[in-house]
């Protein structure tokens, strides 16, 4: 037959877990308030299988895991995207009196009272390098 054009449409749709950006995946997982202040591992279904996630001691919510070259394959230049374990911390709502006493020791021993506030400006919690606290020097 005659030359033609052939027209090809790509329907992209979510995934159940996983978030594309580029050739980067991002997932959510949600971990036990125990688990993040011990330290844990954890395994989660990526493209390529089971992994296992390390989650450091003293996590908190928002705490991103990055694993290098889980992402999606290059098209061009080879290699892969990463993949973004992006960690929220799972602070249970219903407490029965032992668990409710266990926590209250747990913030006696820490020294901790139950009314204690730190207020701070967004970010500035995890600004501790050299470089910002040179800049907060001299913008006073």
């Amino acid at each position: 037959g005659p030359a033609g054009d052939l027209y090809v449409e790509i329907i992209q749709t979510d995934h159940d877990f996983l978030h594309r950006e580029g050739n980067d995946l991002h997932m959510f997982i949600d971990i036990p308030m125990t688990s993040a202040a011990l330290g844990t591992a954890v395994k989660v279904e990526t493209l390529d299988g089971e992994q296992e996630v390390s989650i450091k001691a003293g996590s908190s919510s928002g705490t991103v895991v990055h694993l290098k070259g889980l992402g999606i394959t290059r098209l061009r230049g080879g290699g892969r995207g990463d993949l973004h374990v992006h960690v929220e911390i799972a602070t249970p709502s219903k407490l029965d009196k032992a668990q409710e006493e266990l926590l209250k020791t747990l913030a006696k021993a820490r020294g901790e009272k139950l009314d204690d506030v730190k207020i701070h400006r967004s970010g500035d919690r995890h600004e501790s390098s050299v470089f910002s606290r040179f800049k907060d020097a001299f913008s006073r």
